[in-house]
């Protein structure tokens, strides 16, 4: 009965392992996914319509793209909400919340203000619509999403701040020099795309940066499922 049960751990930790290196894998097709939509544009630009002036197959390509990296990034989710649990018991529960609603958040923002405002946009050039008054459009609409921005933002950064502490206080089992060598390679990752882009001029590609820095989330995971 004890080997079965051990059996049974052995593979619901593989399982973990697996589904921790699927969101991992998630944050890389959705950074792949923003490329479809920045590569080309001026992200450092304050106007909205420049960015959504993005050709439709460029836009469908990303949104099927987005769909398969939310598939990953939900199971990397999962994975990472049984750590979670298994490490801070009942309160795994609350603790969890910030990461689910910040990539809850990211991938409704991903789908909403990357592939469906573009789309309503052509569609209202299409429709004669002045230029001004889409401009009246975006400032409403932006009044309101910024709160969801600043919200997504505060979110992002508790998360980080409780894996850091699960790291740091040894609770997920793993060295503290972890935190620098996640949050280091992180950082070595912003830098090359930063000097590629000024060598390039193609600063689109850090568009793909933020969807990376959800990379941060799932590594501790995979991690404390490598050494269980």
């Amino acid at each position: 009965m004890r080997i079965e049960m051990n059996i049974v751990d052995n593979d619901t930790i593989k399982v973990n392992k697996i589904m921790a290196g699927a969101g991992i894998a998630g944050t890389i097709v959705y950074a792949i996914a923003d490329m479809f939509l920045y590569i080309g544009q001026d992200v450092l630009s304050d106007d909205q319509t420049a960015l959504w002036d993005v050709p439709e197959w460029r836009l469908m390509t990303s949104m099927w793209i987005g769909v398969i990296g939310s598939l990953l990034l939900l199971m990397g989710f999962i994975s990472l909400g049984k750590m979670y649990h298994n490490v801070f018991n009942r309160w795994g529960n609350v603790l969890i919340l910030p990461s689910l609603l910040c990539i809850g958040g990211v991938l409704y923002m991903h789908f909403t203000l990357g592939v469906y405002s573009p789309l309503t946009y052509r569609s209202a050039i299409n429709a004669g619509v002045s230029e001004s008054q889409i401009v009246t459009l975006i400032e409403h609409a932006q009044s309101y999403l910024n709160p969801l921005t600043y919200t997504l933002a505060i979110l992002g950064y508790l998360t980080e701040i409780i894996l850091i502490y699960g790291v740091l206080s040894g609770k997920f089992g793993l060295k503290k020099r972890n935190v620098f060598y996640i949050f280091g390679g992180y950082f070595i990752l912003v830098l090359i795309f930063v000097v590629f882009a000024k060598i390039t001029g193609e600063w689109g590609l850090t568009g793909s940066l933020e969807s990376l820095l959800e990379m941060t989330f799932f590594i501790p995971a995979y991690l404390y499922w490598r050494v269980k």
